[in-house]
C-alpha cells in the first residue's frame, strides 16, 4: 500500500519536473531566438553603418577630389593668363616694375609682330636679387602682357652660341650675353643691359645704378623697328657749352629717331637727313658750316628739313650764327633772362623760372598743360617778324610781363632801374614755306631754345616739369612724327617693399609649419570621431 501511494507520489512529482525542462527548454529557445534576434539587428545596424560610412566616404573623396582638381585647373588657368594679362600689385613709390599708359596706349597701336629676345636664361633675371636685373624682367613681361603682337623670349648664349649667328645677315654688329634684340621684319636693334639704366658716382666714388630707363628704351627700340620711315637725325659734334649734349641724344633715340653724330668741320650732312641738331656749340661756326646749314634748310627748293639750335649762356660769341637765324626772323641775344615776381621763379634765383605752356598745335600732346617749363639762365630770344617772304615765326615759351633781361652792363653797373621789364621769349620757331605740285604747304623749320639746361636729365625727367614732354611735343609736331612718347626714368635708390630675415622667418614658421600641422591635427581628430562612432 505504501509502496504503491509511494509510486504515486513519484509520479505525480516526474509530470512539473518534465513541464519544467519543457518550460526551460521553451525559455532557452527563446532565449537563443532574441540573441539570434538582436544578433541580427546589431548585424543590420553595423551594415546600415557601414553603408552610411561608405557613402559619405565615397561624398567625401568625391569632393576632396574634385577641389584638389579645381587648384590644379585654376593655378593652370592662372599660369596661363599671367602670360596675358597682368596679375602683379606693384607696391613700390614710383611702380618701377610698370610700364606707363604712355607705353601701353602706344603698345595697342601696333599691328605686326616684333620679336625681343634676351641673350641670357630667363632664371637669371627672373630670380637676381640685383633690382635693376628684377625690375627689367618685370618691365619686359608687361610688354608681352599689354600686346599680342609682342613676344618675349630668353636664350642661354653661353649654353647655345649658335644662336647669334641668326642675325648675321641684319646686323653687322657683335651680340654679347646680356644684350637684348628687338626684331621686326623691317629692322633690328641691339641694345645692351647697361643701355637700361643711368649710373653715378657715389660718395665713395663708385659707379651706383640710380634710375632705369628700361621702359624709355624698350619702346624707342620697337618705335625704332616698326616704324616704316624712321626720321633721320644728326648732331653736330663739337665742343659744347651747355651740360644736356648726351641727354639730347638719348631723348631722340627715346623717341624712334635714328640718330648720327657727325663733325660738321669734315664731314657733309647726310643727303637723308630729315634733322639737324646744334646743341650749344662753344664757339662760333665758320662759314662753310654755315653754308652747309643753308643748303641744307633750302633741300634744293623743295624745304622739308628741321633744324634745332639750343643756345646757351656759356657760349662765347657766336656771330656767325645768329646771322644765319636772323634770317628766320629770330634773334638770339646776350644777357641772361629773369622774372621779378617770386610766384614765377622756382626757389630762390630770379634766373630759374617756371615759364607756363600756351596751348597752341604744338602743345597737343603735352599730357598736363598745368605744369612748367623749368627755364634755367636763358638766353633772350627775339621775334624779328610775323611774316615775311614765305617765313614766319612762332612764339613759344615765354615769361610773364614780369620778365627782364640781365646783361653784363647792367650787372656791372648793378643799376636795376636799367632792367626793361615785359614778357621775354625764351623758345621760339622760324618757319619757311613753299607749295608743291599738288598745292600742298610744305615747310623747313629752325627750333631755337634758349638754354642748353633746359634739356639737362634732371628736368626732363621729372614729373614736376614738362621739360621733356613740352619739348618733343614741338618736336614731333615740327618734324611730323605723332607717334613720340615723353617717358620719364624710374627711381631705383627710392625704398622698396622688402622682407626682413625677421619676416621670412614668422612667414616660414605660419605657412610651412604652423598651418599644415593644424590641418593635419584636424584630420586626425575627425578620422578618429568617426572611427569611435
Amino acid at each position: 500500500m505504501s509502496k504503491k501511494k509511494n509510486k504515486i507520489n513519484n509520479e505525480e512529482q516526474a509530470v512539473p519536473s518534465i513541464e519544467a525542462e519543457k518550460e526551460a527548454e521553451s525559455f532557452a529557445e527563446a532565449e537563443i531566438s532574441k540573441e539570434m534576434s538582436e544578433s541580427d539587428e546589431e548585424k543590420a545596424k553595423k551594415k546600415a553603418i557601414r553603408r552610411r560610412k561608405l557613402k559619405y566616404g565615397s561624398v567625401a573623396t568625391a569632393i576632396t577630389v574634385i577641389c584638389i582638381a579645381m587648384v590644379v585647373l585654376v593655378n593652370v588657368i592662372l599660369n596661363l593668363a599671367s602670360n596675358s594679362v597682368n596679375m602683379n600689385i606693384d607696391l613700390t613709390d614710383d611702380s618701377i616694375f610698370e610700364i606707363s599708359q604712355e607705353t601701353k596706349d602706344y603698345l595697342n597701336t601696333i599691328d605686326e609682330h616684333v620679336d625681343i629676345v634676351c641673350m641670357s636664361d630667363e632664371l637669371t633675371f627672373q630670380t637676381s636679387t640685383y633690382i635693376y636685373l628684377k625690375q627689367a624682367y618685370e618691365v619686359l613681361k608687361k610688354y608681352e602682357i599689354y600686346s599680342d603682337n609682342v613676344e618675349v623670349t630668353y636664350v642661354d648664349v653661353v649654353e647655345n652660341p649658335t644662336y647669334i649667328d641668326r642675325y648675321s645677315q641684319s646686323y653687322s654688329g657683335e651680340i654679347d650675353e646680356y644684350n637684348i634684340v628687338i626684331e621686326s621684319d623691317k629692322r633690328i636693334k641691339v641694345i645692351s643691359i647697361e643701355d637700361l639704366y643711368d649710373v653715378e658716382m657715389n660718395s665713395y666714388y663708385q659707379q651706383e645704378i640710380v634710375a632705369s630707363n628700361a621702359e624709355q628704351v624698350l619702346t624707342s627700340a620697337i618705335m625704332y623697328v616698326t616704324d616704316p620711315s624712321p626720321i633721320q637725325a644728326v648732331v653736330f659734334s663739337s665742343e659744347s657749352a651747355g651740360m644736356s649734349y648726351d641727354n639730347v641724344i638719348e631723348m631722340l633715340e627715346s623717341n624712334g629717331y635714328e640718330v648720327t653724330e657727325i663733325d660738321p668741320l669734315k664731314e657733309d650732312i647726310p643727303e637723308d637727313t630729315d634733322l639737324v641738331v646744334i646743341n650749344a656749340p662753344l664757339n662760333d661756326y665758320n662759314e662753310s658750316i654755315i653754308d652747309k646749314l643753308y643748303s641744307f634748310l633750302d633741300n634744293s627748293g623743295a624745304l622739308g628739313k628741321n633744324l634745332i639750335y639750343i643756345a646757351d649762356n656759356a657760349q662765347n660769341d657766336t656771330t656767325n650764327i645768329n646771322t644765319f637765324l636772323e634770317e628766320w626772323g629770330i634773334s638770339v641775344g646776350s644777357g641772361v633772362v629773369g622774372d621779378s615776381d617770386t610766384a614765377n621763379i622756382l626757389g630762390s634765383n630770379v634766373y630759374q623760372i617756371g615759364c607756363y605752356i600756351e596751348d597752341n598745335d604744338y602743345s597737343t600732346n603735352v599730357s598736363n598743360t598745368s605744369l612748367p617749363v623749368y627755364v634755367y639762365y636763358s638766353r633772350p630770344i627775339s621775334i624779328l617778324f610775323d611774316t615775311q617772304d614765305y617765313r614766319s615765326t612762332v612764339n613759344l615759351l615765354s615769361t610773364d610781363e614780369t620778365g627782364f633781361i640781365m646783361t653784363d652792363e647792367i650787372a656791372e653797373a648793378q643799376d636795376e632801374s636799367l632792367l626793361t621789364y615785359g614778357e621775354q621769349s625764351v623758345m621760339a620757331l622760324g618757319r619757311k614755306y613753299m607749295f608743291d605740285s599738288d598745292n600742298n604747304m610744305v615747310y623747313s623749320n629752325v627750333l631755337v631754345v634758349g638754354s642748353a639746361e633746359n634739356l639737362h636729365s634732371i628736368f626732363t625727367g621729372s614729373t614736376y616739369y614738362n621739360n621733356g614732354e613740352y619739348f618733343l611735343s614741338v618736336l614731333n609736331t615740327m618734324t611730323g612724327k605723332n607717334t613720340g612718347i615723353s617717358i620719364v626714368s624710374k627711381d631705383l635708390t627710392s625704398d622698396s617693399f622688402d622682407v626682413t630675415l625677421q619676416d621670412y622667418n614668422i612667414c616660414t614658421a605660419v605657412f610651412i609649419v604652423a598651418i599644415p600641422l593644424a590641418v593635419l591635427i584636424v584630420g586626425i581628430v575627425v578620422y578618429v570621431k568617426r572611427r569611435t562612432k
